[in-house]
């Protein structure tokens, strides 16, 4: 049973991810560097008494701030000035560049079914991205450039965390303090006025604190350094999927289509092929033995 919880951890934060998106379109209203100052100060809350394991090199921390602050600024931002679908589905390419990228990091090779499979994956995210696009303003694309920049961001960062075995995952509650505050700097450095903020934004700020922000990347890091990050990774396809039907429910941006289906089948079949790979592998080297 040990064995399965690094999977059953990435799927609870596959979840909370796939809430991510329509938390953030309900609050892109407010500046990104406060809206995700104050989130990541909540975020921190859980491991601030765990403060005495928080002895790491210094350039631990310098990847893991710029990889944490970086990613989530550039994300709220994109929101703010592109179509939320669109963004959505560029910045979650980051999920094939953890697993194109884990042989840089931790020294596991791809097989062939993690490059079938990275590909496959990456389709299903193409189809259902191109099934929501409309005629492109001009405006958008730096939006859309945030959102590629986001997902080098998070891969670099998740896998140079697996790469220090050492570090503990109550860290993660300095790297987001850290981060809070910088994105707050940002925000009293470039805004005069602080924006009105509602009952609903405090709410929608509070459940990305304590969930996709939160305790998301509690569980995130310990599915990445418990499991092979190819395959958790691949796994990670589904949520965008997942995502994308929830921005359709709660604010209607689209309709689910036959090529979300097909995306669906891609992603899915994508996410197990490389797995799959390996165990085939495995059973045909006992028989020949």
């Amino acid at each position: 049973m040990k064995q399965y919880l690094p999977i059953l951890s990435a799927m609870v934060t596959i979840l909370m991810w796939s809430s991510l998106a329509s938390l953030t379109v309900g609050i892109n209203h407010i500046p990104a560097s406060l809206s995700v100052g104050i989130v990541l100060l909540i975020a921190m809350l859980p491991g601030i008494k765990y403060y005495r394991n928080w002895k790491l090199p210094i350039n631990v921390w310098l990847t893991a701030i710029i990889g944490m602050f970086g990613y989530h600024f550039l994300l709220f931002d994109a929101f703010s000035r592109a179509p939320a679908v669109e963004v959505n589905m560029i910045q979650y390419l980051w999920p094939l560049f953890i697993v194109i990228g884990s042989p840089l990091f931790g020294g596991d090779k791809l097989n062939p079914g993690h490059i079938i499979g990275a590909i496959m994956a990456f389709s299903g995210v193409v189809l259902v991205m191109s099934s929501n696009l409309e005629e492109h303003n001009s405006a958008y694309w730096f939006g859309y450039l945030e959102a590629f920049a986001a997902a080098l961001l998070w891969a670099g960062y998740t896998l140079s965390n697996r790469k220090h075995k050492n570090m503990p995952s109550s860290a993660i509650a300095v790297v987001c303090g850290i981060s809070g505050i910088l994105s707050l700097c940002v925000f009293g450095l470039t805004y005069v006025e602080v924006p009105q903020i509602s009952y609903l934004d405090l709410l929608f700020i509070c459940l990305l604190g304590l969930g996709p922000m939160g305790l998301s990347f509690y569980t995130w890091d310990y599915a990445m350094r418990n499991s092979d990050p190819r395959f958790i990774g691949s796994l990670t396809y589904l949520t965008p999927l997942l995502s994308t039907v929830m921005l359709t429910i709660f604010y209607n941006k689209s309709e689910l289509t036959f090529e979300h289906l097909m995306s669906l089948t891609l992603i899915i079949a994508g996410s197990f092929l490389g797995k799959l790979f390996m165990m085939l592998q495995k059973n045909h080297q006992i028989k020949t033995t």
